[in-house]
């Protein structure tokens, strides 16, 4: 017999740290009325995410066109047999910090999956950060 499965509610400080164990996430905008999402891979640091992109991708020309773009971050985790696991869902501000002197080394510390050329470097400032995790009920 299955066990029944119960969504537990994680602490923001706590989420932050399983999105920062992700292999990779999703960011969703708008772009002229229409949602779209982009799967990137990303890093955590001093509570702000990281991605490296192109600057002709998508993601990278909404946060060119437009101060203040609002994004949703999400990533999540499920084990296929026992459909156990968890999803962080991080809602915020994005801001191109390539001209930071530090944004070459924070780019190298995301391991894209892209072959292209990266020479964007986004952070996400989180507004709100929200997680599940999805256990054995007992």
């Amino acid at each position: 017999m299955e066990r029944q499965r119960v969504p537990v509610e994680i602490d923001p400080e706590a989420a932050l740290d399983l999105l920062g164990r992700a292999e990779f996430g999703r960011v969703a905008f708008v772009v002229d009325g229409a949602p779209v999402i982009r799967p990137l891979n990303h890093v955590v640091l001093d509570g702000r995410i990281f991605v490296f992109t192109r600057h002709t991708s998508a993601f990278a020309r909404a946060v060119k066109a437009g101060a203040g773009l609002r994004v949703a971050y999400e990533a999540d985790e499920v084990e296929p047999d026992t459909r156990l696991g968890w999803s962080v869902l991080v809602s915020g501000t994005v801001v191109d910090v390539s001209r930071d002197p530090h944004a070459a080394q924070i780019g190298l510390q995301v391991e894209s999956w892209m072959r292209d050329p990266l020479d964007m470097v986004i952070a996400v400032d989180p507004e709100r950060v929200s997680g599940l995790r999805l256990v054995a009920a007992k």
